[in-house]
């Protein structure tokens, strides 16, 4: 509700001054709020984000003290989705321990895999040759024994 004061306040995101006919006005004007809320928007998403990272981050740091490990678990330590350690266990290439329904891997075993594995060498990129023999028009009608009308001569 509007009144007949005038009270003179700063706006939160100018800093422009402006009379303002409420005490709880913030902003000087619609663009100002509109713009104040689009960065509050933002923010609270950067947090949401932050948070989210900061519970993956955590989640891998218990992970890697356990000494078996579920393929979910095993998934989030390599940073891989659990299809393709699941993908790996029917491949032969993890052990697994299955208890009833429970499937168990060693954490051992995971870190053997990396010291099974090759590492692959970076190898430069191979310069192409240019090309330093070209036919003229020509010299390909006469090789192929073709026409400038297309067809073949017999």
């Amino acid at each position: 509700m509007s009144s007949n004061i005038e009270i003179k306040k700063k706006c939160c995101w100018c800093g422009s001054e402006f009379i303002a006919r409420k005490t709880s006005t913030e902003y000087c004007s619609h663009q100002c709020s509109g713009l104040a809320y689009k960065e509050r928007k933002r923010q609270s998403r950067l947090e949401s984000y932050q948070q989210e990272y900061e519970h993956q981050q955590s989640g891998r740091a218990e992970v890697a003290t356990q000494e078996f490990l579920t393929p979910t678990q095993a998934a989030k330590l390599l940073g891989v989705c659990h299809m393709t350690i699941y993908n790996y266990i029917n491949q032969g290439v993890v052990k697994v321990w299955k208890l009833k329904r429970k499937t168990l891997i060693r954490r051992a075993d995971i870190d053997a895999l990396f010291d099974i594995l090759k590492v692959e060498q970076v190898t430069e990129a191979k310069v192409p040759t240019p090309i330093t023999e070209f036919y003229t028009s020509k010299e390909v009608q006469e090789k192929y024994g073709i026409s400038n009308s297309g067809l073949y001569e017999i």
